[in-house]
């Protein structure tokens, strides 16, 4: 499936999700894009202007670089 595919998604199941619930949804669908092999600066140049999806891509590299330098920190 290609990433613009599922950033429509996204935008169709959006209103399904409660609020509450939309970060961390929202990190899921990072978390896919980047399984997919899409580079940060791609998937920011993908939801582009979704607050929710940019407040996810933060928090979701964010963590990744907290793992990174925790496995630094261990050597």
């Amino acid at each position: 499936m290609e990433s613009e595919q599922l950033y429509e998604l996204w935008e169709n199941l959006i209103s399904y999700i409660p609020a509450k619930d939309r970060l961390e949804a929202g990190e899921v669908f990072i978390k896919m894009l980047d399984d997919l092999g899409m580079s940060p600066d791609d998937i920011e140049v993908l939801i582009d202007g979704d607050n929710t999806l940019q407040a996810a891509l933060d928090l979701y590299f964010e963590d990744e670089n907290e793992n990174d330098n925790d496995d630094e920190d261990w050597n």
